[in-house]
């Protein structure tokens, strides 16, 4: 937090690039970071790239120990639409912001309209967790932190008092 990259709007990848050597080793080194991170997803903006990708995924992963799982997906140039009314509280963390956790409304279940490391353009339905992590990593593509959408400050919370007091 405090890297004017994340909070920037970021430009759309050309399909013509996505096969392109320099930018499969992007998407590579971004799945790898968020792994080594143990996130369940990263956007470009948070690793000083201003394009309109992010990957996402949730495998045993420790800092969501009781979160359904999903497989990777990775987005370019993504879109998101809201499926129904309905919204969740969403206890939310960050890379960006480390250590820190607060409450805020997702969509319960999206829509997600993307281009896949092929270049090739795929719809999927998402919902639970997998839509709210999506709808975290846009975010970051618009150059929004998940602190900008809290309703709230009351339940903006250090690591180790979320763990004590909320979980």
């Amino acid at each position: 937090m405090g890297n004017p990259v994340l909070r920037k709007v970021c430009n759309s990848v050309k399909v013509s690039k996505i096969g392109t050597k320099k930018f499969q080793k992007f998407i590579d080194s971004m799945v790898e970071t968020m792994r080594d991170e143990n996130g369940a997803g990263i956007a470009a903006p948070q690793v000083d790239v201003k394009k309109r990708v992010f990957v996402m995924e949730v495998q045993e992963n420790p800092r969501y120990p009781n979160k359904d799982a999903f497989s990777l997906v990775i987005a370019i140039n993504p879109e998101l639409k809201p499926i129904g009314k309905k919204k969740v509280d969403s206890w939310e963390g960050c890379l960006s912001i480390p250590n820190i956790r607060g409450c805020l409304k997702r969509h319960a279940k999206v829509e997600l309209k993307a281009f896949d490391r092929k270049g090739k353009a795929y719809t999927m339905k998402l919902k639970g967790f997998a839509a709210v992590v999506a709808q975290h990593e846009l975010d970051h593509l618009n150059g929004t932190l998940f602190i900008d959408r809290m309703q709230s400050m009351e339940t903006l919370s250090f690591q180790e008092e979320y763990e004590a007091y909320w979980m």
